[in-house]
């Protein structure tokens, strides 16, 4: 059977080829074969490649580790076994994340999580409060984590039976905190019985246990949580193009479908994928790959339903067939003609604002404004006097039998059809497609305004980042940051800076989200910060810091929505912003 060998040395067989020993050597980025049989209960678990997305905290779309909370733990454990990962699983939960400890040596405590991770590295030595508790923790960097190890402390400790046990891992599980504070008082009073450990050290050992009833898990709970998310991480690395059009499909059952597809879109930036926008030529519905690429679905732009786009298809296919040619061959005036009454106006609307109808050539405000102004045309009486035609000058005898011109512009078309009717015993017999002279009048305005429309018809950067957030959820084309005069001032970028950089950098960026809090800590607590969320064209970063002293210095140009040249300096994965100007 041919197989496909990435660079890491994981081998996949191709389903349907013959016993031999061919090998295709593919990239992370390459287009892949089809018909890859991928049996997930049979992967490589030590593929380097796939631990090291969870070390570079590359995990938007992982199982349970796609929330920031989960991105920066996984960067701080950087986890290489399915036991770690089920651990990570348990450790972003609020038992561990808020169970805090301090050594003697220690100036200040530190979270289950973060000794966790310390441990793990070699930043701090694994040491236990008593050596009974080595062997319960001792898979675990010394630190409780599951329910099952604070079953077997009470028991080790304090003498728990079975019944007691179960008690206190249901009173874990179901948050019940009336059955912690009676189980904290038999643990105590029996820990003291027995005499194992001082009465300080099982206040503090208790003091983990009931910090673990905000939620830990119970041990088959975590690895099948860190099989799953290994899993998803494997396809996400070896599968790059068909993870990213799944995940943006599931998009749409989450809470905030939008806010989910621009955080998957940028993340495909990050690694290295442009997601498309719609194409009306492809008649898909939902997002879909094409040419190894993603692309928006017609039913993935907001407002715009699959019963919609159903019956725009069937309608866009039968006048393919009137038309004698696919769309893909279509000019503007073509689909206009003969395509936009398949589409409700307000979906059409949508349509030419999310990209779906740029393969013809033509700026989407110029769309939008003939558009407009053919749904002012009559239906029966001039809309179908200008496709009688307009076909009818398409055809290849087209001098033989149509007597009249062929149109290249929508100002032709009107400018034959304003022409009144001529009729004689109810047939027309000569002039064009208006049936009164008021009509005529009217269409001799609409010509005008074409000549001479009331605003630009061009498109700008801005413009179509602004329309393309709203319909898609995320800015395609381009951003906001590519119409802004000084953005050539800048000398990095976001994914640069995501990629490593570490210099003298300047960023055109346009701010999409800020966070205001004061400040916990330092020598003046209480003052005004802000956490930033800035975006260019290339991604979006989501850890710039303004510190108080440059938030007071630069806050009137730091609001959401503004574009901004930031000079930054790199603080571990943060940006540190120094200085903002106004561009």
């Amino acid at each position: 059977m041919t197989m496909v060998r990435w660079p890491c040395g994981c081998k996949l067989p191709i389903a349907g080829t013959e016993s031999k020993d061919d090998v295709i050597n593919v990239d992370f980025d390459s287009e892949l074969p089809l018909n890859i049989k991928l049996d997930i209960y049979n992967i490589n678990l030590k593929c380097e490649a796939t631990w090291n997305m969870f070390a570079g905290g590359q995990t938007k779309g992982i199982f349970q580790l796609e929330s920031q909370l989960g991105r920066k733990w996984s960067k701080a454990l950087k986890p290489n076994s399915i036991e770690d990962l089920g651990a990570l699983g348990a450790l972003l939960r609020p038992g561990c994340l808020r169970a805090m400890s301090q050594l003697e040596n220690e100036t200040k405590p530190k979270s289950m999580t973060e000794r966790y991770c310390d441990r793990k590295h070699g930043l701090e030595d694994v040491v236990y409060v008593h050596p009974i508790l080595q062997p319960i923790l001792q898979k675990t960097q010394g630190v409780l984590v599951f329910q099952e190890q604070a079953m077997k402390l009470a028991v080790s400790i304090a003498g728990f039976n079975e019944q007691e046990a179960d008690i206190l891992r249901k009173a874990i599980g179901k948050k019940k905190p009336e059955i912690m504070a009676s189980v904290k008082k038999n643990f105590l009073d029996k820990a003291e019985k027995t005499g194992i450990v001082s009465v300080p050290i099982a206040e503090e050992i208790f003091g983990w246990i009931q910090e673990s009833q905000r939620y830990s898990f119970n041990k088959s709970h975590a690895d099948a949580y860190g099989k799953n998310g290994y899993w998803s991480a494997f396809c996400k690395t070896h599968f790059k193009i068909q993870f990213y059009c799944s995940w943006l499909r599931g998009a749409v059952w989450k809470t905030k479908q939008y806010d989910e597809v621009y955080e998957l879109v940028n993340d495909a930036k990050v690694s290295g994928i442009d997601v498309g926008v719609p194409n009306i030529a492809d008649k898909k519905a939902i997002f879909y790959i094409k040419n190894n690429r993603p692309y928006f679905g017609l039913s993935s732009i907001r407002g715009i339903g699959e019963a919609v786009v159903k019956k725009a298809v069937n309608g866009l296919t039968k006048a393919e067939d009137e038309f004698g040619d696919e769309i893909k061959n279509w000019d503007w005036l073509d689909f206009l003609v003969f395509g936009s009454h398949c589409v409700p106006s307000n979906a059409m609307e949508s349509l030419i604002k999310a990209g779906a109808l740029d393969i013809f050539k033509q700026s989407r405000n110029k769309m939008l404004y003939e558009y407009d102004i053919w749904s002012k045309l009559k239906d029966n009486t001039e809309k179908h006097w200008i496709r009688t035609y307009y076909k009818q000058s398409h055809t290849p005898l087209f001098d033989e039998t149509f007597s009249g011109r062929r149109w290249d512009t929508l100002q032709q078309a009107l400018t034959d059809c304003q022409v009144p009717r001529k009729i004689k015993s109810g047939v027309q017999i000569g002039g064009g497609g208006c049936a009164t002279k008021r009509r005529s009048a009217l269409i001799q305005d609409l010509i005008t305004s074409l000549d001479k429309p009331p605003h630009s018809l061009l498109d700008t950067p801005d413009w179509i980042a602004w329309v393309e957030q709203q319909s898609l959820g995320a800015s395609i084309t381009c951003s906001k940051v590519d119409g802004a005069e000084g953005a050539i001032d800048a000398n990095c970028t976001c994914k640069e800076f995501i990629d490593g950089r570490s210099d003298y950098m300047k960023f055109a960026v346009e701010i999409v989200r800020l966070k205001q809090v004061k400040t916990k800590r330092g020598k003046d607590p209480g003052q005004d910060m802000a956490f930033l969320t800035i975006e260019d064209n290339s991604c979006s970063l989501d850890n710039a810091v303004c510190f108080p002293k440059t938030w007071s210095e630069c806050k009137d140009a730091i609001y959401e929505g503004n574009v901004v040249l930031i000079h930054g300096e790199r603080d571990n994965d943060s940006l540190v912003v120094q200085r903002v100007w106004q561009i």
